[in-house]
C-alpha cells in the first residue's frame, strides 16, 4: 500500500521508515511534482520526521490520535523553536524545505542523510581515531557557534542528534527543543511539547 503527504510545496510518496523515537517517526519519501495533468515522480530523496509521541499518540487510519490533554492542544502544531532553525542555513546543520500540518500533526521535510546516525556509526566503527573525533567535534562546534551567533541553542546534543552524509561529513539535527533567546540571554522561545532526553 502506498501512502502520499501534501506539503505546502511539494507532495510526498512514503518509502518506508527510517527510524522511530520517542518524539516522532522519521520517513524516507520522495518528492512528487503536481501539475495540470497529473503527477510526476522525482527521483529526489528526502527524510520527513512526523510528530509522534509514541506514549501517548495513536491512529485512526492516517489521523494521529492524541490521549493527554496537554499534548493534545500542541500535537498539530510545529514546535516554536523548530521554525527559527529552519532558517539557519550552514553546512553541519541540516536542510529543512518545508514544514507543514497534516492528519493532525506536523512534518518537516529535510535533506536524506544517507550515512545514517552518528551514534550507529561511533558503534560500528567501535569508537573514532582522535584525527577523525577532532573533525567531527570541529564541525559540530562550527554549527553550534553559527547557532550561538544566531541566538539560538539546541539543547538536545547527543551523537543520535547527529547524521552522516554520504561524503563522511557531519550534520546536526533534531530542533525540537531549540530555543532561540535575546541579547540579554532571556529565552524568546520556549517547546512545548517534547521531552529531551533523559540524563
Amino acid at each position: 500500500k502506498r501512502y502520499y503527504l501534501s506539503g505546502n510545496s511539494y507532495n510526498y510518496k512514503i518509502e518506508g521508515i527510517l527510524g522511530q523515537g520517542s518524539s516522532g517517526i522519521a520517513y524516507l519519501a520522495s518528492i512528487q511534482l503536481q501539475g495540470e495533468l497529473g503527477y510526476l515522480n522525482t527521483h529526489t530523496q528526502v527524510a520527513i520526521k512526523e510528530f509522534f509521541q509514541k506514549n501517548f499518540n495513536g491512529r485512526e487510519g492516517t489521523t494521529v490520535t492524541c490521549s493527554n490533554e496537554r499534548l493534545l492542544k500542541n500535537i498539530n502544531k510545529i514546535p516554536s523553536g523548530s521554525q527559527e532553525s529552519f532558517k539557519l542555513k550552514h553546512p553541519h546543520i541540516v536542510d529543512i524545505l518545508e514544514a507543514f500540518e497534516a492528519n493532525n500533526t506536523c512534518y518537516y521535510v529535510m535533506e536524506y542523510l544517507e550515512g545514517g546516525s552518528f551514534d550507529s556509526y561511533i558503534k560500528a566503527e567501535n569508537g573514532l581515531s582522535e584525527s577523525e573525533a577532532l573533525t567531527c567535534i570541529r564541525q559540530i562546534g562550527e554549527a553550534l557557534q553559527f547557532m550561538h551567533n544566531n541566538r539560538m541553542l539546541h539543547l538536545d546534543l547527543k551523537p543520535k542528534n547527529i547524521m552522516r552524509r554520504k561524503d563522511g561529513s557531519i550534520v546536526l539535527i533534531d530542533f525540537g527543543l531549540s530555543k532561540q533567546y535575546n541579547s540579554q540571554g532571556e529565552p524568546e522561545t520556549s517547546t512545548a511539547i517534547g521531552y529531551g532526553t533523559p540524563g
